[in-house]
């Protein structure tokens, strides 16, 4: 037998000094006191100025299964959106008008913060419904480009938006993924086949044609908005300051109120509360102006560099 050695100790990591544990204390159990002394010197707790953005980067084509998806990633939170394309046949209770339906889905899985199933479906339904508001606009949706029969069918757009993870600004979030993959929607050409329907056939029994097919009930088309609508959202942090782009621990702090840019004109969205009208028009009006180049650069960049790579844009 082998004679016992001595006891090796084992291996753990440093722990935290005085200092870094008295900060993990105080965010944990005093959040607004912990903001503040940042604030105190014109710093938020990840480094950024009050009116500075998270990096951010979309993808067009994320999925290839939809008629248009895009991937989009704000700092920590990060979603995807699809775009299914249905034939719609007009009736009597239904107007002949193609549009969109969003839907916004907050797995558990994507933040603890949604494991409460009502937590969950009122944020979801929020953003759903701003989705909704905003991209049926006549500022953005050319309802003409979904005919498909004029007054009998016409496309009708469910856009899907995943959470895939959550650290705060849900609503630029889900917009600017809704979007995207808007912009990237390709809608393909229809005619009356006896074939199986594709995705997408309605009740004619109408199937996908390769583009330039003759014949064809739909020519085939690349989606145009009329114009994008731009997100830009606020959060009110301690000492009554407001800061732009949240995260989920800046949100918690107080209210939030969201921008959303839509044929020139602000629409506004507030979620607990918000500013006072003398605070947007000297304050948030102006640094929400400002963040429209770098948003739209942002739509830009992606569509560029899709096209570049031989995507659909």
């Amino acid at each position: 037998r082998l004679a016992p050695g001595p006891v090796q100790p084992c291996a753990s990591a440093p722990a935290p000094r005085a200092g870094q544990m008295d900060a993990l204390l105080l965010q944990r159990f005093h959040p607004e006191e912990y903001h503040r002394r940042f604030l105190a010197d014109g710093v938020r707790p990840d480094g950024r100025a009050p009116a500075t953005r998270r990096p951010s980067r979309l993808q067009p084509a994320a999925l290839a299964a939809a008629f248009g998806s895009a991937s989009v990633r704000l700092g920590g939170s990060s979603a995807v959106a699809g775009v299914r394309a249905e034939c719609t046949e007009a009736s009597p209770d239904l107007p002949a008008l193609g549009h969109v339906t969003a839907t916004v889905e907050l797995p558990p899985l994507c933040s603890s913060a949604f494991r409460d199933r009502h937590v969950a479906a009122g944020t979801s339904t929020f953003l759903a419904s701003a989705l909704n508001d905003v991209l049926n606009s006549p500022h953005v949706l050319d309802a003409a480009q979904l005919h498909i029969r004029e007054g009998e069918l016409y496309w009708t757009l469910h856009v899907h938006v995943v959470c895939l993870n959550y650290d705060g600004n849900a609503f630029d979030l889900c917009v600017l993924a809704a979007l995207a993959a808007l912009e990237d929607t390709f809608l393909p050409a229809l005619g009356e086949g006896s074939a199986a329907p594709s995705e997408g056939a309605g009740p004619l029994r109408l199937v996908a044609l390769p583009t330039g097919s003759p014949g064809a009930v739909s020519e085939a088309r690349q989606l145009l908005l009329k114009s994008r609508p731009l997100p830009v959202t606020f959060a009110r942090l301690p000492g009554d300051v407001w800061v732009l782009d949240p995260s989920a621990g800046e949100e918690a702090l107080g209210a939030s109120v969201s921008l959303c840019l839509v044929g020139g004109r602000w629409l506004v969205y507030h979620r607990g509360g918000g500013a006072t009208a003398e605070r947007f028009l000297s304050e948030l009006m102006p640094l929400a102006r400002g963040s429209v180049p770098a948003l739209a650069e942002l739509l830009d960049g992606a569509r560029r560099a899709a096209a570049l790579t031989g995507g659909k844009l």
